[in-house]
């Protein structure tokens, strides 16, 4: 098996801590195992799929190389349930923190809330706990009819607050060229930018940016904050008259050279 891509986490010595709320199907569950490579799933389910899932969770642990666990609920359709998927969401990030952490009160990884399967009550709930967490919620797609699912296609992230704050923080132009670019090298991305050190590291902190060896990339869930940011009539014109301006010069440039 290859060993999928994790740079789209921020930093890659961060394998990220999964929960997943669960119901019948559990295809979904692979592709976004194959896109973040975690380091340890914590699969939200029905007392009904238990028995299924903790024998998924002992062959995809296998497969996949991470640790798991399965935590069932036998009230998922009565009013009680909310407190329910709240209690199992945090009986699973206390285990992490207790075995898993050198801190006695933070987690050192990234948290992802997959709200694919279960019920909508069940998603409500992981999206709600991200936002109290600090996690990021992700949906896998599904794939186009008679195609096979594509993990680096089928996920869609969704920003999180503090993200999305972050986002905002960033200058209009430097937005363009971070979502113009996608990629680069940091040399370039001070010259050609107003991004400085601190706020680079803000963006790194937040997992918008990844570096690597004196490279930077967007992450998936920077793409999300940004694309939510960017999303309006007035940014998109902002847009599209830096990169006409861009096109412009460029064009300038080669009639006087």
């Amino acid at each position: 098996m290859t060993k999928p891509s994790t740079d789209n986490l921020g930093n890659q010595e961060q394998r990220p801590i999964m929960l997943l709320f669960m119901g019948k199907t559990d295809e979904h569950a692979i592709t976004s195992f194959q896109h973040f490579y975690p380091c340890s799933v914590h699969i939200i389910t029905s007392d009904k799929f238990q028995s299924k899932y903790e024998k998924l969770v002992k062959k995809w642990s296998d497969e996949y190389s991470f640790r798991g666990q399965v935590h069932a609920i036998d009230d998922l359709f009565m009013p009680s349930s909310v407190n329910s998927l709240f209690t199992a969401a945090f009986s699973a990030i206390d285990h992490e923190i207790k075995t898993h952490s050198s801190s006695d009160h933070n987690l050192e990884f990234p948290v992802l809330f997959g709200v694919t399967g279960g019920t909508m009550h069940m998603a409500v709930a992981g999206t709600y706990l991200s936002q109290i967490i600090g996690g990021a919620v992700f949906y896998v797609l599904r794939p186009p009819e008679g195609k096979e699912p594509i993990p680096a296609r089928d996920i869609m992230m969704f920003p999180e607050l503090s993200s999305i704050r972050t986002a905002l923080q960033t200058l209009t132009p430097d937005i363009h060229f971070l979502m113009s670019k996608r990629e680069g090298e940091l040399d370039t991305m001070f010259e050609e930018s107003n991004i400085n050190d601190i706020h680079l590291s803000r963006l790194v902190e937040q997992g918008l940016v990844s570096i690597t060896e004196g490279n930077w990339k967007v992450t998936d869930l920077g793409a999300a904050s940004f694309d939510f940011v960017a999303n309006s009539m007035v940014w998109n014109e902002f847009h599209h008259f830096l990169s006409s301006k861009a096109k412009s010069t460029s064009s300038d440039d080669m009639m006087h050279a």
